[in-house]
């Protein structure tokens, strides 16, 4: 855990935070804080301080992307988490995302967080190209309480110990929140396709688990 004073974090996460109402690319905020304005060590809260009025669908994707790469054993579940907790409280209405503080004070070193941005930056940049605000009813009220139930859902599978099935649902998840950034309403829609491909891909694993389990048992058991 990191030993600098709580009043010059405060300082280092407000010297990194991006102005009300700014239109600034959610590649372009996280650079800033991979640049390290917010010290070696870089929290949940200092990510919320910095993304400002983004901070619901950002932190999401931030939960989100990283799973869309290979990980080490245990940081799906450990995403998957606060992921669950932000995603209810979309279906729930609430404005302004709430985390308990021992997720809020986890850290990684703004070192690892770079090469982390570094490696999601050029798919979310070629993203962002392409967004633009439409078909604003998938992004309203009523959008962001059913996008907050599927975002549910998917945080539930990649916490599930699935081979390989962790990637198309972070996708779908990352494409809600880039969509919610937004108020794009198609990135909403690819992101209701590749949540339908995640629950087929679930679904075909699991049958595959239970035919696989059964012929273990009748040919090596019977």
């Amino acid at each position: 855990m990191s030993t600098i004073p709580d009043a010059t974090r405060a300082e280092e996460a407000k010297a990194c935070s991006v102005s009300p109402g700014s239109v600034t690319r959610l590649t372009d905020t996280l650079d800033v804080l991979a640049s390290g304005c917010a010290g070696e060590r870089i929290s949940l809260d200092d990510l919320s301080s910095t993304l400002g009025e983004k901070c619901f669908a950002g932190l999401i994707f931030l939960l989100a992307a990283p799973n869309m790469l290979p990980l080490p054993p245990g940081c799906d579940i450990a995403l998957s988490v606060p992921l669950a907790i932000l995603s209810a409280q979309l279906v729930l209405g609430v404005r302004r995302p709430w985390l308990p503080a021992w997720i809020r004070s986890r850290e990684i070193t703004t070192e690892r967080f770079a090469k982390l941005v570094e490696r999601l930056s050029p798919m979310t940049r070629r993203m962002e190209i392409l967004l633009s605000r439409r078909l604003d009813a998938l992004t309203g009220l009523a959008g962001r309480r059913l996008l907050g139930l599927l975002c549910l859902a998917l945080a539930v599978l990649l916490g599930l110990p699935v081979p390989l099935g962790n990637a198309v649902p972070a996708a779908a998840i990352s494409l809600f929140a880039l969509g919610l950034l937004a108020r794009d309403g198609i990135a909403v829609l690819a992101g209701v396709v590749a949540t339908i491909a995640s629950g087929a891909i679930v679904g075909g694993l699991g049958y595959a688990a239970v035919e696989a389990w059964g012929w273990f048992v009748g040919k090596v058991l019977g």
